[in-house]
């Protein structure tokens, strides 16, 4: 009996040896990590393996996800893992299970986390939680199991650093005006918001090896700092002046997965939605889409819909390939990450697809990126506020490119162009001409009529022509009537295409009412004189306004401060009417008056010496004056600076 005692734990740990403790490693290799398998870990790098986290950053008592991968459509059966601290080596942390697993070692029984079967399996997450006293960078190592004689030991993730210290160390090689500006990242996770400062070098021709400390604080509360990853191991999606950023897109592909991370200033309360887009074109419609959805009490999920049009749609599959989501919704700022697991578009693929209600979405073709964010309704998406953001080109998620330009419009810069054209300086001249210089070159014309009048009609058929070119233009581009979506705080915006619409109606209709123009001692004349300025009139002051809603448009990409340079016109405009329409009340009360000073001199056309005569007829009308016609030279001047200034804001930007 004592040698069966004696028998038991030898044979025990022996057949735990021949089956590769299938049910995860025994605590005993919690400090040597080295599987009793009786053959000699793989000296080739683990290629087919990889430890990524959810974040690159942690802070004291903060979560993250970390996830073991097999690449190359190879597998694994086992593994053991924990969390050193890259200082001391001491193992760090507490782990929690995901979706598979176990945890073991350390004195809480839970600083490592091992496989619970022998299964062939492909990926494995786990949440890591920091100690509250942490205060050094840490990298994740583990010992990865591809068949009971094939292991490898320490692999490991890139090292993940505190938020509020960053130190690296490494060789670097130094010359004058070569090295980069520090950068920061801010990055969410479930439980706090964490930031980063890196400092990095570019190589250069002189070496040495340094070792750079850098300590910086975290970002202000609500501010968006670009992620030093970007370029280097993450392609980005960026609008950034200097390290202070509105929004910053990463994704970080893998054959199989891509991880992806959006931060985005937005404004407002309650229920929050964000979500990226993938189009085969700069516009909305037909569009898979992947949304972050923050709730009332800041709580964020991730799912799967598609544009149909311009507005979204929810689908059955809406989960399908989404994990490893973090995200908040903090100090006027959304921030969301989560793991895509993406499928090749192969004819196995389409047959197992079949039953779903939309296909996977295929991250391995090239896509415009659209960014857009707006108010939630439970699980409805309520329409954006402002237009979504587009990337100019299509984009491969296989580069690690910065990708700072958004898509242009030019079709909606040239309709721009052509009514700023139109109702700035065509009719804002045309209009002045009809109502004000009528008596000026009284005595000449231009092919038989009068100056006025050819200068008059010239500048409205421009007007007109301009206006049918733009709105047949902006019709092409929107494929139709559309709606716009103001930016917030700023409904009236969307009044801009029905607006546009009655101001080419106006257009149309005064030119039509002068082809059936009464002669000029009809009854009906004065009738007509006042409907056709009314139209005109009307035309002019909704096409001002409909130009200043419309430089406000975000596909106009117009500086903000465009909107000022218009109302700016506006206000000299009424300033130059008034001007002249007090010039000739003066020039016609200084006429008045010559001629009555006239009648009285000469006794109701007597003189005293009993002959008669009538005064003299003014040769030409007072109104005709070199003053008037120099108002008309500045007043042409002032239309064309304003109008070049807004097509130079229009287009240059």
């Amino acid at each position: 009996m004592m040698l069966l005692r004696c028998l038991v734990p030898f044979l025990t740990l022996l057949i735990g040896q021949i089956s590769g403790y299938g049910s995860g490693a025994p605590s005993f290799t919690c400090s040597t990590k080295m599987p009793s398998h009786g053959a000699p870990a793989q000296t080739s790098p683990a290629t087919d393996y990889q430890i990524t986290t959810s974040s690159s950053t942690y802070t004291p008592g903060g979560s993250i996800t970390v996830t073991i991968t097999a690449l190359n459509g190879k597998v694994f059966v086992g593994y053991l893992m924990v969390a050193k601290d890259e200082g001391t080596g001491a193992d760090l942390g507490s782990f929690s299970i995901i979706s598979g697993g176990k945890v073991m070692c350390g004195t809480t029984r839970d600083q490592g986390v091992t496989h619970t079967n022998k299964a062939s399996k492909t990926t494995e997450s786990f949440t890591w939680t920091a100690p509250s006293n942490a205060n050094g960078n840490i990298k994740f190592e583990a010992t990865i199991v591809q068949s009971y004689s094939k292991y490898w030991l320490n692999v490991h993730s890139d090292v993940v650093t505190l938020a509020s210290a960053v130190v690296t160390t490494k060789p670097t090689t130094t010359v004058p005006d070569t090295t980069k500006a520090a950068t920061t990242t801010s990055v969410a996770t479930d439980k706090n918001t964490v930031s980063t400062t890196v400092l990095s070098s570019k190589p250069t021709t002189t070496p040495s090896t340094t070792t750079t400390t850098t300590t910086t604080q975290p970002p202000a509360t609500g501010a968006v700092t670009m992620d030093h990853r970007c370029g280097d191991t993450r392609g980005c999606f960026v609008n950034c002046e200097g390290n202070d950023c509105q929004y910053v897109v990463s994704w970080h592909y893998r054959p199989e997965y891509v991880d992806f991370s959006i931060t985005r200033k937005v404004t407002g309360g309650g229920s929050k939605w964000l979500a990226i887009g993938f189009s085969s074109d700069p516009k909305m419609g037909d569009d898979d889409v992947l949304h972050c959805l923050s709730d009332s009490a800041g709580h964020v999920t991730v799912a799967r819909s598609y544009n149909q049009g311009t507005s979204n749609q929810p689908i059955a599959n809406s989960q399908e390939g989404i994990s490893s989501v973090i995200g908040s919704y903090n100090d006027g700022v959304f921030r969301c990450s989560f793991r895509y697991s993406q499928v090749r578009p192969d004819p196995d693929n389409r047959v197992k697809r079949q039953g779903t209600s939309r296909p996977m979405i295929d991250l391995h073709q090239h896509r415009h990126l659209m960014l857009g964010d707006g108010p939630a309704f439970g699980d409805i998406l309520a329409m954006h506020k402002e237009n979504p953001l587009v990337t100019a080109e299509m984009v491969n998620l296989q580069s690690t490119d910065i990708i700072g330009d958004v898509a242009r419009y030019p079709l909606v810069k040239v309709h721009g162009c052509l009514m700023i054209l139109a109702w700035i300086f065509c009719t804002g001249v045309g209009l002045v001409f009809a109502r004000f210089y009528k008596p000026v070159w009284s005595n000449r014309t231009i092919l038989g009529l009068k100056v006025w009048f050819q200068f008059h009609r010239g500048l409205m058929v421009t007007t007109l022509v301009l206006t049918l070119v733009g709105f047949i233009i902006i019709f092409v581009e929107a494929n139709g009537y559309s709606k716009i979506s103001a930016p917030i705080g700023k409904g009236y915006v969307a009044s801009h295409p029905i607006l546009g619409i009655i101001v080419t109606v106006l257009t149309v209709t005064n030119p039509i009412m002068a082809l059936f123009r009464p002669g000029p001692k009809d009854k009906n004349r004065p009738i007509f004189n006042w409907a056709h300025w009314a139209v005109g009139m009307a035309a002019h002051i909704l096409g001002v306004i409909t130009i200043c809603f419309g430089v406000e448009l975000q596909k106009v990409g117009a500086p903000k401060y465009t909107v000022y340079v218009v109302i700016g016109y506006i206000v000299y405009h009424v300033l130059m009417e008034i001007t002249l329409k007090i010039y000739d009340l003066f020039a016609e009360r200084q006429n008045s008056a010559r001629i009555e000073h006239m009648e009285m001199k000469n006794g109701n056309g007597a003189t005293q010496n009993g002959n008669s005569f009538r005064p003299e007829e003014p040769k030409r009308d007072p109104k005709d004056s070199i003053i008037k016609k120099l108002l008309l030279a500045f007043h042409v001047a002032i239309a064309f600076a304003f109008t070049l200034t807004l097509l130079l804001l229009v287009t240059q930007y």
